[in-house]
C-alpha cells in the first residue's frame, strides 16, 4: 500500500502545481459549498494527515484495529446535510490547510510526501494508527488516504475543466474494491450486482458515499 499512495499522491502534487488552481482558487469547486481551495487543501490533507498521525505515539493495545470499510461506515450518512457541524468542518479545514495560497500548499504537499516516502518503509504495516477516535493498522490507514486522495484528485480534476490524472493501477484497484465493499455493506450485494453487470435491472443507487 506505500508505493500506490506515494505514487498517487506525486499525481495530485502535477495537479496542485497547475497553473488553473491558481486562476480557479477563489470560485466554488465542483462539490457543494467547497471552494477551489478548500477542496485542494482538503485534498492535500490525505498526505499531512498521515504525517501527522504517525508522528503520534501507537495507541495503547486491547482494542481490535478495524479496516478501511469499517472506518469509512462508522462516519459516513447517505446524502449529509452539508450544513451540519461536521461537513462545515471539514470545509473549515480544508480552507485553514489552503490559507497560504496554491504555491505554499504544493510545495507542503511536497514537502510532506517526500518525508513519508523515507519514513513510510521503516514502519510495520501492521503498525497501529490513530485516527479520529479508531484505530487502524497502517496499511489501512493508508488505503483510506488513498480513497480520499483518488476520489477527490477527480473532484479537484473537474473544479478546475482538467483532465483527471491517471492514478497507478494498484491504487486504482484498491479503491475500486474498497468502495465497492462500502457499497455492498450499505446497499447489500444485489444492488451492486446488477448495477455492475445489469444495467437494465439496475434501479437502486449504489454510491458508496
Amino acid at each position: 500500500m506505500i508505493s500506490p499512495f506515494l505514487r498517487t499522491a506525486e499525481a495530485v502534487s502535477g495537479l496542485l502545481r497547475s497553473p488553473a488552481l491558481a486562476e480557479r482558487w477563489e470560485r466554488p469547486s465542483a462539490l457543494a459549498e467547497f471552494r477551489v481551495s478548500g477542496l485542494a487543501g482538503h485534498l492535500a490533507r490525505a498526505v499531512f494527515n498521515v504525517e501527522r498521525w504517525l508522528a503520534e505515539p501507537p495507541p495503547p493495545a486491547g482494542g481490535t484495529p478495524i479496516d478501511a470499510v469499517a472506518y469509512f461506515l462508522a462516519g459516513a450518512r447517505a446524502a449529509p446535510d452539508l450544513d451540519d457541524a461536521v461537513p462545515r468542518r471539514i470545509r473549515e479545514v480544508g480552507e485553514q490547510e489552503a490559507a497560504d495560497g496554491p504555491a505554499a500548499l504544493a510545495k507542503e504537499f511536497d514537502a510532506a510526501r517526500a518525508r513519508l516516502a523515507s519514513v513510510l518503509p521503516t514502519v510495520p504495516l501492521d503498525r497501529p494508527v490513530g485516527m479520529l477516535g479508531h484505530v487502524l493498522p497502517l496499511d489501512q490507514c493508508l488505503l483510506t488516504r488513498l480513497v480520499e486522495l483518488v476520489v477527490h484528485l477527480d473532484d479537484l480534476a473537474v473544479s478546475l475543466e482538467a483532465p483527471t490524472p491517471p492514478v497507478p493501477a494498484e491504487a486504482a484497484d484498491a479503491v475500486t474494491v474498497c468502495l465497492s465493499r462500502i457499497a455492498v455493506a450499505r446497499h447489500g450485494v444485489l444492488p451492486v450486482l446488477r448495477a455492475l453487470s445489469r444495467r437494465e435491472r439496475a434501479t437502486d443507487p449504489i454510491a458508496a458515499f
